[in-house]
């Protein structure tokens, strides 16, 4: 990072949040999804919105991947191996918030023993774990020459760390190098046909949902697409920015997410245009929740404002500064929770049937109406800072900057 400083106080921030995460992760370890403010009418709530902003993260990374090692884009070759580490530590982060919101941690051995081949969230799992190998194994191929290198330094910091990665290699040859980088090409390659299933099904399984007007519909697919490409990108732009990488990149990703950044607009504003214009009383109510609803301000101040208006001045008048990109692109990035909140429950917090409130009598059975609890805070405070600790030490103990530096060679 560009001070040092400022990466000591992030870790000690990331430990912070982990201890004070633990409490949530303990008491939904104990007591399941009965510990969350979740019910029957609204089944799916903060855990999911962090699960797709996680997943959006991994996307842009998951682009520039593909873009350096498949079609050989030289000009993404310095961030290419930074942009496979994040891609792992986002798959990672995903995983775990889902499976606190799938619950029953104990019977994840059904999906081996009794899968269920029609089922989207099977073929999801399937594919969400063939990325996180495929990922690990071309991060390992695109670090190896610098680890054996490390290894070799006497009086380097961590150097038994190094030693046990390299698997008793001392020596890396040309060969060696050519090798590995054949073997990342082939694992970019199958990466693209993997990667686009996987966000494919993450998107249909949304979109088949025929009593949720605002998920189904042929423009959420899109949307997912254009979402995540857009705070995927301005992450990797920030991170650009943040290890000094290279400026003259930073300038020309800034580009890039200020075109994704109109594109997502002009599709949101097409949503509420359609969604209003059909006139169907729940898709209006939906869209009268994000925007006039009691939590209004996520909508208007968070994430029209604060996540997009502002960043967009930013990229459009003042492109030619590294800083003012990096800024913009910081605000997309912590704001964009704001997006998936919107996105995954207003649409479930309508009555899709009149006088349902009153059939049932439970607690999880009387209301529509959600705000996630402590509990829910503090697991998604722990699955962050689990990951922000994660990228921060293996960005400061592996050489995921190291190896982007004459990458161009071989690209």
């Amino acid at each position: 990072m560009k001070n040092d400083r400022y990466f000591k106080v992030l870790v000690v921030l990331a430990v912070i949040g982990l201890v004070l995460g633990s409490f949530g992760v303990i008491k939904t370890l104990l007591y399941g999804k009965h510990a969350t403010d979740l019910g029957s009418y609204v089944p799916w709530g903060l855990w999911v919105a962090v699960y797709l902003f996680f997943l959006g993260l991994t996307a842009g990374a998951f682009l520039i991947t593909i873009l350096t090692y498949v079609f050989r884009v030289k000009i993404f070759a310095p961030i290419g191996p930074l942009s496979a580490f994040t891609v792992l530590v986002a798959i990672v982060c995903e995983v775990i918030i889902i499976s606190f919101d799938l619950g029953h941690f104990a019977r994840a051995y059904r999906f081996l023993i009794n899968p269920g081949w029609y089922s989207m969230i099977f073929w999801m799992v399937v594919f969400t774990n063939a990325m996180i190998v495929i990922y690990a194994l071309e991060c390992y191929f695109l670090l190896r020459k610098d680890l054996v290198q490390w290894s070799k330094e006497e009086g380097r910091p961590g150097q038994w760390l190094y030693r046990f990665l390299s698997f008793g290699k001392t020596e890396f040859t040309e060969e060696d190098e050519i090798a590995d980088h054949r073997r990342v090409r082939t694992l970019s390659i199958l990466s693209l046909p993997v990667g686009l299933i996987f966000y494919g099904l993450n998107g249909a399984i949304f979109a088949i949902l025929l009593n949720r007007p605002l998920w189904n519909g042929a423009l959420t697919p899109l949307l997912f697409i254009v979402t995540a490409l857009l705070s995927g990108g301005a992450l990797i732009t920030l991170l650009t920015y943040l290890f000094r990488i290279d400026d003259a990149l930073v300038h020309y990703l800034g580009h890039v997410v200020r075109f994704l950044l109109v594109v997502f607009l002009f599709l949101q504003f097409v949503q509420f245009f359609v969604g209003y214009r059909t006139a169907l009383p729940i898709t209006r109510a939906s869209l009268d929740i994000i925007a006039f609803g009691p939590y209004w301000w996520v909508f208007w101040v968070v994430h029209l404002l604060l996540g997009s208006a502002i960043p967009l001045y930013l990229l459009a008048a003042h492109h030619t500064s590294a800083k003012a990109v990096a800024w913009a692109c910081f605000l997309i990035v912590i704001t964009f929770i704001a997006v998936r909140l919107n996105f995954v429950i207003p649409d479930q917090a309508v009555y899709k049937l009149e006088g349902l409130e009153a059939t049932f009598y439970h607690h999880r059975l009387r209301t529509t109406e959600y705000f996630p609890n402590l509990t829910e805070w503090l697991v998604s405070l722990w699955v962050f800072s689990l990951g922000m600790l994660a990228f921060l030490l293996g960005s400061r103990w592996l050489p995921v900057i190291a190896a982007g530096k004459g990458e161009e060679a071989h690209v």
